[in-house]
């Protein structure tokens, strides 16, 4: 049997529906979830240093609430939580390797395909460059409903 489902998670509208899916997949194939808030580290110091920290804080924050979130909608799913210091897309493909997931897990953009590939969007990337399936979750933006 394949291994964890990876979900990305940035606390945004996608990434929190993608959540709700993510744990029913878990759930259903009964495999933990993996939760990967992945974030570039600042290379120098001072200012940036704490902006560093800062974005690390945040993604504790939005992870543990993404846990208990996901505890709330199944509780028989265990949850794990990878802070990655590494650009977004690049920490879930890495973390699905790692893991030999079973799926990973993202939320869709509002950005439509043409401006989510020239602008680099995170849920482009990793539809594109996994070698495991993805699931692309939509969502209904606030300018949609």
């Amino acid at each position: 049997m394949a291994g964890e489902v990876v979900l990305g998670y940035d606390g945004r509208p996608g990434a929190q529906a993608a959540l709700q899916t993510a744990t029913t997949i878990a759930a259903a194939f009964q495999r933990p979830l993996v939760i990967v808030f992945g974030y570039m580290p600042v290379q120098m110091g001072g200012e940036a240093l704490d902006l560093a920290r800062a974005v690390k804080e945040v993604g504790e924050r939005l992870t543990a609430e993404a846990v208990a979130a996901a505890n709330a909608i199944d509780p028989s799913v265990e949850v794990h939580v990878e802070l990655v210091e590494d650009r977004p897309a690049e920490s879930m493909l890495r973390a699905a390797e790692e893991h030999d997931a079973l799926a990973i897990v993202v939320g869709g953009t509002d950005h439509g395909p043409i401006r989510g590939s020239l602008l680099g969007s995170v849920t482009y990337q990793v539809v594109h460059r996994s070698t495991r399936p993805v699931v692309v979750v939509p969502y209904e933006s606030d300018d949609e409903a």
